[in-house]
C-alpha cells in the first residue's frame, strides 16, 4: 500500500487557511482601512504576501498527487463527488437566503446556483473542472519529460513567470492567464507539481535551505509592495508598478509556492500530527465552498473585517488570524455534517455506478 504523505495534507489544510485570510484581508476591507497609516500597512502587506502562495500551492498539490508514471483510469467518480459537494453548497445556501430573506437573493441567482461551474460561483472549481478534463494529457506530458532536464524545465517555467509579470504591468495579459485565476495557470502548476514529484526534487532539497530562500522572497515582494510605490512617487509624481510582484504568476510568489511544496513533502508527521490532519483533510475544501459562496461572500466577509484597521498594530495580526481560525473551524464543522450526510446517501457508490453506466455508454 502506498504511504500516505500526511505533510502534504497539511500544506493543503494550511493552504486554505491562508485562503481564508486572503479574503479578511482583501474583500474583508483590512487592507483599506489601514492605507493611510503606514506601519500597519507594512504589517497588513508583509502577512498577505506571506499567505499570497495559498492558492499556487493548493494547485501544485494536484499535480503532485495525481501524477503517476503508470496509465491509470480518469476516476470521473472522485469529479462527481466533487461537483455535488459543490452543489451542494451552491445550492441549499442560496436556497436558505432566498427563503427566509428574499430581498438578499432573487430568483436568477437560485437558478444559477444550480450551474455553479457555468455561473462560475467558486472560480477555481470552474478553472479545475477544466484542468480535470485534461489531467490524463497532462501526466502524458510529465511521463515524457526527462529527467536530467529539471534544470531547464524550472528556468523555462520563471522565465514565463517574469514574461507574463511584465506583461501585466503594462496592462497586457498575453496568454488570458486572468493573474493566475485561471484553468491554463491552474494547469500549468499542475504540471510544476507533477514534475517536481516525477524528479522527487522534494528529497533533494534541504529545508533550512529552502526556508531562507522563502524568507528573502517574502521579504522581496514585500519590500517590492511597499517601496517602490513611494519611489515612483517621488521620481513621477504618481504610484505605479507596485503589484508587479504582487499576482499568482509572480516569479517570487510562484517561487515561494513551490518552496512550501517542497518543504512540506519533506515532513515526517508524528502519529498526533497524522491524527488532526485526517480529521480536518477531508473537510478543508468545504471550507473554501462555505466562506466563498456569493451569498456569505457580500453579506459575511466583504467590508465586515475593516474595523480590525483601528486595533494597535499588535493587535491586528492576532484579530486576523483569530478571525480566519473562527471561519475556517465553521467551514469545517459544517462539512464534517456534509461528509456524514454523503455516507447516508452513499454518494461514493453513487458516483462509482454513475461513471460505469457513462463508460458504459461511450465504451470506454
Amino acid at each position: 500500500m502506498k504511504k500516505r504523505n500526511y505533510g502534504i495534507d497539511l500544506l493543503r489544510i494550511i493552504s486554505m487557511f491562508f485562503v481564508v485570510i486572503i479574503h479578511i484581508l482583501g474583500q474583508g476591507g483590512v487592507v483599506e482601512s489601514v492605507k493611510n497609516d503606514e506601519a500597519k500597512l507594512g504589517i497588513v502587506w508583509f502577512l498577505y504576501i506571506v499567505v499570497y502562495c495559498a492558492v499556487n500551492c493548493y494547485a501544485l498539490i494536484s499535480g503532485f498527487v495525481c501524477f503517476s508514471e503508470e496509465d491509470k483510469p480518469h476516476k470521473f467518480s472522485n469529479y462527481i463527488v466533487l461537483w455535488l459537494q459543490v452543489e451542494f453548497y451552491s445550492v441549499l445556501i442560496t436556497f436558505l437566503f432566498w427563503k427566509y430573506n428574499p430581498s438578499l437573493v432573487g430568483t436568477n441567482q437560485l437558478l444559477a446556483s444550480f450551474l455553479p461551474v457555468t455561473a462560475r460561483n467558486y472560480w477555481y472549481f470552474t478553472a479545475y473542472t477544466g484542468v480535470f478534463l485534461v489531467i490524463p494529457w497532462l501526466n502524458k506530458i510529465v511521463q515524457k519529460l526527462k529527467i536530467e532536464n529539471l534544470r531547464s524545465f524550472m528556468i523555462g517555467i520563471f522565465s514565463f513567470s517574469l514574461y507574463v509579470t511584465i506583461a501585466n504591468l503594462i496592462g497586457k495579459d498575453l496568454f488570458y492567464l486572468e493573474s493566475g485565476l485561471s484553468a491554463l495557470w491552474l494547469g500549468i502548476m499542475y504540471i510544476v507539481g507533477a514534475y517536481i514529484k516525477k524528479c522527487e526534487l522534494h528529497k533533494k532539497v534541504k529545508i533550512k535551505n529552502m526556508g531562507l530562500i522563502g524568507i528573502v522572497l517574502v521579504i522581496l515582494t514585500w519590500g517590492w509592495k511597499i517601496g517602490i510605490g513611494k519611489l515612483s512617487q517621488f521620481i513621477v509624481g504618481k504610484e505605479i508598478g507596485e503589484d508587479f510582484l504582487f499576482s499568482f504568476v509572480s516569479p517570487t510568489i510562484l517561487g515561494i509556492s513551490i518552496i512550501m511544496l517542497l518543504i512540506f513533502s519533506s515532513l515526517e508527521i508524528k502519529r498526533v500530527g497524522q491524527k488532526m490532519i485526517q480529521f480536518l483533510s477531508p473537510a478543508v475544501f468545504g471550507v473554501y465552498l462555505f466562506h466563498v459562496h456569493p451569498v456569505i461572500n457580500s453579506y459575511v466577509i466583504t467590508d465586515r473585517y475593516a474595523d480590525i484597521g483601528n486595533l494597535s498594530i499588535f493587535q491586528i495580526p492576532i484579530a486576523i488570524v483569530g478571525s480566519a481560525v473562527i471561519i475556517f473551524m465553521i467551514g469545517i464543522l459544517i462539512d464534517k455534517i456534509r461528509i456524514l450526510l454523503f455516507k447516508i446517501l452513499k454518494i461514493d457508490s453513487l458516483a462509482t455506478n454513475m461513471e460505469k453506466s457513462i463508460r458504459k455508454m461511450l465504451k470506454v
